[in-house]
């Protein structure tokens, strides 16, 4: 599956496209590999440091916290659905 975001509605760091791609492959009857990937693409050379920052602590933690969510999604058996 793929995620693309580009209409922010609020200024983001210069930040104007979010993509992801979510991978998940069946390993065993029970079991889910689940690869994530994702680009920041932003403007202004000036606000490079605090994009890098934003990216590597603000937001790779976030990512963490959504795929714990996700894990407890699926040991609660909560029907999922995406399209």
């Amino acid at each position: 599956m793929d995620i693309k975001v580009d209409q922010f509605q609020a200024w983001m760091l210069g930040f104007y496209q979010f993509n992801g791609t979510w991978e998940t492959t069946a390993k065993t009857e029970e079991t889910t590999e689940i690869q994530y990937s994702y680009v920041l693409k932003a403007k202004g050379s000036l606000l490079i440091p605090f994009q890098w920052l934003f990216a590597h602590i603000f937001w790779k933690r976030y990512m963490r916290h959504v795929l714990t969510n996700i894990k407890q999604l699926i040991a609660n058996n909560t029907p999922l659905m995406y399209e």
